[in-house]
């Protein structure tokens, strides 16, 4: 499951389709690529997340 619906808390998704078979059914429905940079800033990014959980 995405991690971003995990730590929603959201305790169940539910959905018809995957997006392979929208595309599958719709073959102009691809989604967009979305490019992707990082990790970036690691060491600062790191400092609230070692604070939370120590």
């Amino acid at each position: 499951m995405d991690g971003g619906i995990v730590r929603s808390g959201l305790g169940r998704v539910v959905y018809a389709l995957s997006a392979d078979q929208l595309v599958e059914l719709n073959p102009g429905s691809a989604w967009p690529t979305v490019p992707q940079d990082g990790p970036a800033l690691f060491d600062e990014a790191r400092i609230p997340i070692e604070t939370y959980y120590k």
